[in-house]
């Protein structure tokens, strides 16, 4: 099943002209040959003076101030285009991410407490934080990135998080919570991680991604695990373990396009600021258009529409 040429210009439009900045800017990286420049520009719209990333990057919380989940967030942008490590840009979210590391909590803190005096989704309310530990997500992604980045990073402390990283994929359960694996995923992922590390990632992945996928069309209209969710490009690691629910998912998400052109979240706020959610659900209609005209074009179910293609560059997003 391929997404039709009017579908895709449909998608298209919504996203050169309702989608924010930074989606528009990908957009054109990914399908239309734009520099990467366009991104790092719209991407420094959310970069605060200490270097960390807030300003609503992830729209379902609101909160200005750098916190862990944005910056990760933006790391992955910024590696997905290809700007390097000597980009200020860069360095300077390396630096906080350095200094953000809570080693009284021996973690990322994902949001700081501060999360909770602006708008932000039920889940995102930040709360007293649990034991002292290494955790997945963030931290685990933290530790791709720095890797990725690694000539600007302190090797000391590169070294310790990576044994924490080795100590943490011992102790992980064999029914992972979704964002867990997607962040040990993204480590398996990145090629410049040690290979040692980068194989009991992959190890794990394999075991524990077909446990917690979704197989049933029913349970990704809730919050089930999609199976594109774990294999969003043709060459991901889950891809060939996973090749019937994930052709079942493509055709699933390509008659879900919304009248729009675009393909809006399965959740909401839940009533929770119910006069700051619209803006927080275009602007993942936005995203999530985006991602899934880049997961079909990875698996060959995008008809031909006359775009131009940037050689592998979605493919490459964890390089």
């Amino acid at each position: 099943m391929m997404l039709t040429p009017a579908s895709f210009s449909h998608a298209q439009e919504f996203l050169l002209q309702r989608a924010r900045p930074l989606e528009r800017a990908l957009f054109r990286f990914h399908f239309e040959n734009a520099p990467a420049g366009e991104v790092r520009h719209a991407l420094a719209a959310f970069q605060n003076d200490d270097g960390g990333f807030g300003c609503a990057l992830e729209p379902d919380f609101r909160l200005p101030a750098s916190s862990a989940l944005a910056t990760s967030l933006a790391l992955k942008y910024l590696r997905e285009a290809g700007i390097p490590a000597r980009d200020p840009l860069v360095g300077a979210a390396l630096r906080w991410t350095q200094a953000a590391f809570d080693h009284g909590l021996d973690r990322w803190p994902a949001v700081p407490c501060a999360v909770n005096d602006w708008p932000h989704a039920p889940w995102w309310t930040w709360s007293e934080s649990g034991q002292p530990g290494f955790t997945a997500n963030p931290s685990v992604e933290f530790v791709a990135h720095l890797w990725r980045y690694r000539e600007a990073v302190d090797a000391t402390f590169l070294s310790e998080i990576t044994a924490r990283t080795e100590e943490l994929l011992h102790r992980l359960p064999d029914r992972p919570e979704m964002h867990d694996l997607l962040c040990v995923i993204h480590l398996a992922e990145t090629p410049s991680v040690p290979a040692v590390l980068r194989n009991q990632a992959a190890n794990y992945v394999r075991q524990a991604g077909p446990m917690i996928v979704a197989r049933e069309p029913e349970a990704w209209i809730g919050y089930g695990v999609k199976p594109l969710a774990l294999a969003p490009r043709a060459d991901s690691l889950l891809a060939p373990l996973l090749c019937g629910p994930v052709s079942a998912n493509l055709e699933f998400e390509i008659v879900r396009q919304g009248a729009d052109g675009a393909w809006a979240p399965n959740w909401s706020w839940g009533g929770l600021f119910p006069q700051d959610w619209p803006e927080a659900e275009l602007e993942w209609k936005g995203v999530l258009t985006l991602q899934t005209l880049l997961t079909l074009r990875s698996y060959g179910c995008l008809a031909e529409v006359g775009y131009e293609t940037v050689g592998q560059a979605h493919s490459l997003a964890y390089s």
